[in-house]
């Protein structure tokens, strides 16, 4: 664990140093673009360069369309309103209020209104000065966001493949170690101590499993528009496929150990059931281990716990009868949890 956190922090100092060099680059770039362009004030573009570097290209070409299109509403609203109207903190008001809901009536997102909001304030205070100005900053907008998206696209474009993969193989190691220790649990009588290490251990699991998500989005949005990954976009779409299966596992063995809990604390489980789950279990690991690859694909007849034909045509009204009874408990706690 310290190993892999020690790894994590230098991929992320790596990342931090790479995003550094493309701010400054693009930054320079952008200003001398922009005085190219015959710009009076310069300075607006690589002020954009900077908002708009996010962790990922399509991160970063969504806050560019925000940022583009928040600045030109902006620009329109008070660049018509503010030769009408005093400078004073109502008028401001308004014609943020009036920027604001046009946004809003467009259906656009919520930092496109930071945006436009933003472009009134600066028109309001310089452009009433300036009579570029508003031209000027919506110029160099479009120069900074052009010039940020097509950098983080060119120099070193963002690639969270090996991070992913580490994630997910690590994901799916604790995922089996967790299924040995349900096995030994049941093997053991479901002792008290071991049940609450369960608990922790099932928490922890989620815990990765929302990082692990979290993770592969990241690698989605960094490979979207990166035109140098093919192969890291194949091996992208297996991760994905294993993250899914993982999803899958999780779930049935938060179901399996609620229920052996219910079962247990009821005290009708017999030592032949005890068994026949172990043997169950066990026979499920190797699957797990190996995922979805295709040399592993899951035997019908490694499914060893067999029930009697009137209970199999039974098995979907118990197991919709089990998933009702535990919903209405749980509501239950919910609501003596609430009243004391």
């Amino acid at each position: 664990m310290v190993i892999q956190t020690y790894r994590q922090l230098k991929e992320e100092m790596v990342f931090k140093r790479m995003l550094i060099w493309k701010m400054a680059i693009a930054s320079a770039l952008s200003w001398e673009i922009a005085r190219f362009c015959g710009s009076d004030h310069p300075y607006l573009a690589p002020s954009t360069v900077i908002v708009c570097l996010q962790t990922t290209i399509n991160r970063s070409l969504k806050y560019s369309y925000h940022r583009v299109g928040g600045t030109l509403i902006g620009i329109l609203v008070a660049d018509l309103l503010v030769p009408h109207l005093d400078v004073n903190a109502l008028t401001l008001g308004l014609i943020i209020l009036i920027g604001g809901f046009i946004t809003k009536w467009m259906k656009l997102d919520e930092s496109t209104i930071h945006q436009a909001a933003l472009a009134v304030v600066l028109i309001f205070v310089i452009g009433h000065k300036s009579g570029d100005y508003p031209l000027d900053r919506f110029r160099n907008t479009l120069i900074g966001a052009l010039t940020a998206c097509i950098v983080h696209m060119l120099l070193f474009p963002p690639n969270f493949i090996k991070q992913a993969e580490k994630s997910v193989y690590s994901l799916k190691e604790r995922l089996t170690d967790v299924v040995n220790q349900v096995s030994n649990w049941v093997d053991t009588g479901f002792a008290d101590e071991s049940g609450d290490k369960l608990g922790k251990e099932m928490e922890q699991v989620l815990i990765d499993l929302h990082h692990s998500h979290n993770i592969i989005q990241d690698t989605m949005d960094s490979l979207k528009y990166n035109f140098f990954s093919k192969k890291s976009k194949m091996k992208l779409q297996e991760l994905n496929d294993q993250i899914q299966f993982i999803s899958l596992v999780y779930s049935y063995l938060a179901n399996l150990i609620e229920i052996f809990q219910v079962w247990s604390a009821k005290e009708t489980i017999t030592t032949s059931h005890q068994i026949i789950w172990v043997k169950q279990l066990k026979a499920l690991i190797s699957y797990f281990q190996n995922g979805i690859d295709e040399s592993a694909r899951f035997p019908e007849e490694q499914l060893l716990v067999q029930i009697s034909s009137d209970l199999e045509k039974q098995q979907f009204h118990i197991s919709l009868y089990q998933e009702t009874k535990s919903l209405l408990l749980k509501l239950e706690d919910l609501k003596k949890a609430d009243s004391s």
